[in-house]
C-alpha cells in the first residue's frame, strides 16, 4: 500500500463518524502552530540581545537559525516513518513538551554550546509536532470541510512567521531575552495540555514510507518547483536573518523603532497571504509565483537604497517586501497540486522540508555574508538567489490540472 492510500484510509476511517466542525480543536492546532513557527525564528529578533548576552556574533545567532531548521527538515519525514502510527495527540504532546525543554535551557544556557543543544532539541521537537498537526487537521471534519480545517490550522503558521520574529524583539527588548524563551515555553506547554483535552484519543494514523518522498524527487516538474520555493526561501532569510542588523546598521533605524519596523513587516506578510488566492485566480499558480517573485526581487534591490530614507519609507519598501515574499506560498502549493493531484500530499510535504531547509541555507548566507562584507551586502546576496529561484520556476515545465 502506498503512502497516499494508507493516509487516505486513514483520513476517511477518521472522519465517517465525526459530525459537526470542530472550531475549537483547529484553532488549538493553530496555535500549537504557532508557538512551533515562533520557536524557529524567535531567534532573529533576539539577535542583538542573544550577542550582547553571551557574547557571540551576529552570525552566530543566525545559525540558530539553521539549527533548528536543519533538524526539522531532516526529521520531520522521518518522524512520520518512526511514529505515524501513534495517537496524534500523544504525538503532538510530545513535540511541544520536546520545544517547551528547549526553550527552558535557551532561557538558563550559560554558554553558546548549550544554546545550541537546544536548539537541536526544539528542532527534534518540531519535528514530531508540525506533520502530526496537519495530519489531525485532515482527520477532524468531513472530506467537503478539509481545505476550511487545514487553512485554520496553517493560519498558525502564517501568524507565526509574520508575527513570531516583532514578538520576540518586544519580549527580548522589555523583559530581557531569556525572559523571552520563558515565555514561549509556557505557551507551548499550555498548548499541549489544550490539544490532548481537544483532539479526540482514536485520531491516529499510520506509518509513512520515506522510499515514496524519493519518488517525487524523479519527477522533474515537481522537484523543480519544489526547488524554487527552497532557494526563494534561501533568498529571502539571506537578509531576513539579520534584518533586525541591518535595521539598525546600514537603515540608521533607532532600536526603539526596529520592533514597530517588524510588526509593519509581519503585517505586510498577512497582507500577501491574503491577496494570494486572488492572485493565483488572476494569473494562474505558476504565473502568480512566478510575478510573486519577482516583485520580491524588485524590493530585495531597492532596499539598499532605502537606506537614506525617512523611517516610514524604509518600513514600507519592508512592507512590499513582506507581501511578496508571502504570496509566494500559495501558488507555489497551488502549482503542486496542480501538477499532480495524486501526489499532492507528498510533494507539499517536500515542500515544507525544502521551506525549512531553506531557512537554514538563508541563515547561513547571512552569517557569513555579514561577516565577509557587512551588513549592506545582505540584499544584493538575497536578489541573486531569488534570480536562482525564477529561473528554476520558470523552466520546471509540466502539465498542470487547472490553472497553472
Amino acid at each position: 500500500m502506498s503512502l497516499c492510500d494508507a493516509s487516505s484510509e486513514a483520513i476517511n476511517a477518521s472522519t465517517s463518524h465525526r459530525p459537526g466542525f470542530p472550531r475549537v480543536a483547529l484553532f488549538a492546532l493553530g496555535g500549537a502552530y504557532f508557538v512551533l513557527g515562533c520557536a524557529s525564528l524567535g531567534a532573529v529578533g533576539m539577535v542583538e540581545e542573544i550577542q550582547a548576552g553571551l557574547g557571540v556574533s551576529a552570525a552566530a545567532v543566525a545559525s540558530l537559525v539553521t539549527v533548528f531548521s536543519v533538524v526539522y527538515a531532516l526529521t520531520a519525514p522521518a518522524a512520520q516513518a518512526v511514529a505515524g502510527h501513534l495517537r496524534r495527540r500523544a504525538a503532538i504532546a510530545m513535540g511541544l513538551t520536546a520545544i517547551a525543554a528547549g526553550c527552558v535551557i535557551s532561557a538558563a544556557a550559560p554558554s553558546y554550546p548549550v544554546l545550541i543543544a537546544a536548539r537541536l532539541l526544539m528542532g527534534l521537537g518540531a519535528a514530531m509536532t508540525g506533520p502530526f498537526l496537519t495530519a489531525a487537521a485532515a482527520t477532524l471534519v468531513a472530506p467537503e470541510d478539509r481545505a476550511r480545517a487545514l487553512a485554520m490550522v496553517f493560519g498558525g503558521v502564517t501568524a507565526s512567521s509574520v508575527l513570531g520574529v516583532p514578538l520576540a524583539s518586544f519580549l527580548a527588548q522589555t523583559l530581557g531575552w531569556r525572559w523571552a524563551w520563558g515565555a514561549l515555553a509556557l505557551a507551548a506547554v499550555i498548548c499541549a495540555v489544550i490539544v490532548w483535552q481537544l483532539l479526540p484519543a482514536a485520531n491516529k494514523g499510520s506509518r509513512a514510507s520515506i522510499a515514496t518522498l524519493v519518488a517525487v524527487l524523479r519527477n522533474r516538474p515537481l522537484a523543480m518547483t519544489v526547488a524554487a520555493c527552497g532557494t526563494s526561501v534561501v533568498g529571502m532569510f539571506s537578509t531576513y536573518a539579520l534584518i533586525a542588523v541591518w535595521l539598525a546598521e546600514v537603515g540608521g533605524i533607532e532600536a526603539a523603532m526596529i520592533p514597530p519596523a517588524l510588526f509593519m513587516f509581519g503585517f505586510g506578510g498577512i497582507a500577501g497571504n491574503a491577496l494570494a488566492a486572488r492572485a493565483v485566480s488572476s494569473l494562474g499558480a505558476r504565473g502568480a509565483a512566478l510575478a510573486c517573485m519577482c516583485a520580491s526581487l524588485f524590493a530585495m534591490l531597492a532596499l539598499p537604497f532605502a537606506a537614506g530614507w525617512p523611517t516610514w519609507g524604509a518600513i514600507a519598501l519592508m512592507v512590499v517586501w513582506a507581501g511578496a515574499g508571502m504570496m509566494i506560498m500559495v501558488p507555489v502549493q497551488s502549482l503542486l497540486v496542480a501538477l499532480d493531484p495524486e501526489r499532492a500530499p507528498l510533494s507539499l510535504a517536500l515542500n515544507s522540508s525544502a521551506v525549512y531547509l531553506g531557512m537554514a541555507v538563508g541563515a547561513t548566507v547571512a552569517g557569513a555574508v555579514y561577516e565577509a562584507f557587512g551588513p549592506q551586502v545582505l540584499p544584493f546576496g538575497s536578489a541573486a538567489t531569488m534570480l536562482v529561484a525564477i529561473a528554476l520556476l520558470a523552466f520546471s515545465g509540466g502539465r498542470v490540472v487547472g490553472r497553472g
